[in-house]
């Protein structure tokens, strides 16, 4: 799935990318890098769902149209990930697919 995501904390806006599920993580790429390696690795039983919301302001200029924002925190790092409706369900669906006693945190 495709999944721009902005890193609030640092004020640097949304960055596309494409992100990669492999196991119990996902790997996200840079669009528009020429890095071999993922950007950022997301393991599943670290990533904790706060929420989601609606693009505001100049968010809804620079994401596709449909997007929702999901408000995450991944080992104690606030990201939000813009995901089309049908990338959400599949994250989402990944998360609760954790393995029997792996805590899973979906909002």
């Amino acid at each position: 799935p495709a999944a721009p995501s902005a890193d609030p904390d640092h004020g640097k806006g949304w960055v596309f990318g494409i992100a990669r599920y492999s196991g119990d993580r996902i790997e996200w790429f840079r669009v528009f890098s020429y890095a071999p390696r993922p950007r950022r690795v997301l393991q599943r039983g670290g990533i904790h769902v706060i929420g989601r919301r609606e693009p505001a302001g100049q968010e809804e200029l620079a994401l596709l149209a449909g997007a929702v924002i999901l408000v995450c925190e991944h080992d104690g790092a606030r990201i939000e990930l813009a995901l089309s409706d049908d990338a959400l369900t599949g994250f989402l669906a990944w998360l609760e697919a954790a393995p029997p006693g792996q805590r899973v945190n979906v909002a």
